[in-house]
């Protein structure tokens, strides 16, 4: 497998892919209203574009697919990402860098891609001089949350509310 940077002109595929993998895990938890309601919001090219131009973004592809047409997983490393959203983390050093989004299709779970994704963006992030890291992810996904603290991401104790749509989901503050 390989991992290449997303240009603005992997908006497409990245929104196809992000809308695959979040329905694959999350879809059966919304009324269609408020999945679609998120899906359209989240993942348009304008949105996608100022992300990949503002965030680091990463593709993992099979060997072959050199272009990234053909992604099957996605993290977006995001600087300086303290936002009104998210309880007080303070305490966290700057420069304070969040894992704004990792996904991988269902079929490439369990197979050492996300553990390879992830080693790749916790060096990235090594590089940018990141002193603390931050996610959320569901109350929930305990399969994410055992993930995760693998890498030394472990839970806060704090937590945060996602709306998708008009549905609000507890999120769980991870930090290193």
């Amino acid at each position: 497998m390989i991992i290449i940077q997303a240009t603005p002109g992997h908006w497409s595929v990245l929104s196809a892919l992000a809308k695959q993998t979040f329905t694959d895990t999350f879809g059966h938890l919304y009324a269609p209203e408020d999945l679609e309601a998120h899906l359209s919001t989240k993942y348009t090219e304008a949105v996608l574009t100022l992300e990949i131009q503002t965030e680091l973004v990463y593709l993992v592809c099979q060997d072959d697919d050199t272009e990234g047409t053909s992604p099957f997983g996605f993290c977006q490393l995001k600087p300086d990402s303290r936002n009104d959203l998210m309880p007080d983390i303070s305490e966290y050093p700057d420069p304070c860098w969040e894992i704004h989004r990792f996904y991988l299709k269902k079929e490439m779970q369990g197979v050492r891609a996300g553990s390879t994704l992830m080693n790749f963006a916790m060096g990235k992030l090594k590089e940018a001089g990141a002193k603390s890291i931050w996610l959320s992810v569901w109350s929930e996904n305990f399969k994410a949350q055992r993930f995760y603290e693998k890498f030394g991401i472990c839970h806060s104790g704090k937590t945060m509310t996602y709306m998708v749509g008009n549905h609000a989901d507890l999120e769980f503050l991870y930090t290193a």
